[in-house]
């Protein structure tokens, strides 16, 4: 078994509208193994409905996880691997009908969004300045970590469209970030570092302070390449780097085990899902 430091729970496939032809999961699993991974996670996008304005949306029901499922089957063995099926949930776009308890019930893990501001439909700034986009940014954050059923915060503020990172980030004080991270780690949600996001080093010079308070809160944490093609795993290398050099340990990393564990009570206890993008 490799070590259990380096597992990726955010894996992207042929089924996401992102997701490269080639990433099948065959394909997938099998670059996994080779980069020694010993668990992995596939989330591609889903979600209950389509999402009015928004086209990347149209055939992402939550179907696809069971199709998946049925590829992975006729490929999996043999394979060393801790295999979870999950989803993306986007709550930029959806709002709290991103999820609902049937969709959280067949995944075993939701990954979910707070920052997908590319996307049609995605909710505007009310200002220009960079206090406005980190209210925002804030705003979605504190509402997608209250949802029930996320085990993972996908990315923390990161998006191509909002940029550059950093002086966003510096109108946010660290009581502000505090209570984003306190709140995740009552709701039993992972922090994800990304290895996407990571290429920038700007997105990383922003966001160290948010990652190592949350790591001084006892924050748990997972690393992932966030791929959509085989070859994209290589970009593990960097986030495990980046991990190291922020601090992070085998102890401050969520297991597979663990993720299933919190994903079941989510999916048992937690209170029941509104519907209808809050105002």
């Amino acid at each position: 078994m490799a070590n259990p430091i380096y597992a990726d729970f955010h894996i992207h496939t042929h089924f996401s509208p992102c997701g490269k032809p080639q990433a099948t999961a065959e394909a997938m699993l099998r670059r996994a193994q080779e980069k020694g991974l010993a668990a992995v996670g596939f989330a591609d996008h889903v979600t209950p409905d389509p999402i009015a304005g928004c086209a990347f949306y149209d055939r992402q029901r939550p179907c696809i996880m069971a199709d998946l499922r049925a590829e992975i089957a006729q490929v999996a063995d043999g394979l060393d691997l801790e295999i979870l099926v999950g989803m993306e949930a986007d709550y930029t776009i959806a709002g709290r009908a991103c999820l609902n308890p049937a969709v959280v019930a067949q995944a075993d893990h939701v990954v979910c969004a707070a920052s997908h501001f590319h996307l049609p439909a995605a909710p505007q700034f009310s200002g220009d300045g960079p206090r406005a986009r980190a209210a925002l940014m804030l705003r979605l954050a504190r509402e997608a970590l209250e949802m029930p059923g996320v085990s993972i915060w996908a990315h923390p503020f990161h998006c191509s469209r909002v940029r550059p990172l950093l002086p966003i980030l510096e109108t946010v004080s660290e009581a502000e970030l505090a209570t984003l991270i306190a709140l995740a780690n009552e709701r039993g949600v992972a922090i994800e570092v990304n290895g996407a996001a990571a290429r920038d080093e700007g997105y990383r010079l922003a966001t160290a302070r948010f990652f190592g308070l949350a790591r001084e809160m006892g924050a748990r944490f997972t690393l992932t390449a966030d791929a959509h093609s085989p070859e994209c795993l290589d970009r593990l290398d960097l986030v495990l780097e980046w991990a190291y050099a922020l601090g992070l340990g085998e102890r401050d990393l969520l297991t597979a085990l663990e993720l299933k564990e919190r994903h079941k009570r989510k999916a048992t206890a937690d209170a029941p899902l509104q519907r209808g993008f809050p105002g």
